[in-house]
């Protein structure tokens, strides 16, 4: 990668509360990879922050994707928090110039809050099931991404009005079966309203061995038929002759 220069980092603290500390402690350049320590400090420990980095290149609009550490939601208070942001992977080998980087800071609080969803730590594919929230704003469009490990699967509703409270969601059956899915669901008005629900897994709606076992048993049969086949017809047995009194 070539040249890059930091011009500034700045904080902007959204949510302002009594007894609330947010400062940059120091910034370092380490090749390819910028890191970005600071402090987070709240007399409420068991309040959390949503925290993103942003840079100039898109005037601060949207938060910066190749980055790592304490930063995305429920951010919890503490020193010497860090950020780290892979600049060549997020701008590109060829990129030579300054760019200036933004933390944006905010008290947590979900647009929308889940009823029930933790009842059920397993989902089926091909089974429809609903999913139920209150809150969110009466203009709100919000959309429902299928996560795996955090990376994106699939996107099985968007643009469901938040004010409906209700969305009927069903996993294709392309989705592999396995654990830690989650879904994603983001305001598509506002992009830095955005919550997770708990993981779970997902099952295949038959399960593989009732899938196969018709399969095992016409193989029986078959194999049955032609061991009796190779023995030829079956021998006849002479009748038994009476016994004379």
């Amino acid at each position: 990668m070539k040249r890059i220069a930091i011009i500034i980092i700045s904080i902007l603290a959204c949510a302002v509360v009594q007894a609330q500390e947010f400062a940059i402690r120091k910034v370092e350049v380490a090749g390819d990879k910028i890191f970005i320590f600071y402090d987070l400090i709240d007399t409420i420990s068991s309040r959390t922050y949503t925290i993103n980095l942003y840079s100039s290149r898109d005037t601060y609009v949207s938060p910066l994707i190749k980055v790592s550490g304490d930063l995305g939601l429920e951010v919890k208070p503490g020193r010497n928090r860090k950020i780290t942001w892979n600049a060549k992977e997020e701008l590109g080998s060829e990129f030579e110039g300054k760019v200036g980087l933004e933390v944006k800071g905010k008290l947590y609080v979900p647009f929308i809050r889940f009823q029930g969803f933790k009842d059920h730590i397993v989902r089926k594919r091909g089974v429809p099931f609903d999913i139920v929230w209150s809150g969110g704003r009466a203009n709100s469009l919000i959309n429902f991404e299928l996560l795996k490990d955090d990376k994106l699967i699939n996107v099985p509703q968007n643009n469901i009005a938040a004010s409906v409270g209700k969305a009927t969601i069903k996993i294709p059956r392309s989705v592999k079966p396995g654990d830690n899915y989650r879904f994603r669901i983001i305001d598509s008005k506002n992009k830095d309203d955005v919550i997770y629900t708990d993981a779970f897994r997902v099952k295949r709606k038959v399960p593989l061995l009732l899938q196969i076992a018709p399969v095992l048993v016409i193989g029986y049969v078959a194999y049955a038929i032609t061991q009796k086949g190779d023995h030829g017809p079956p021998e006849i047995v002479d009748p038994i002759t009476p016994e004379e009194k």
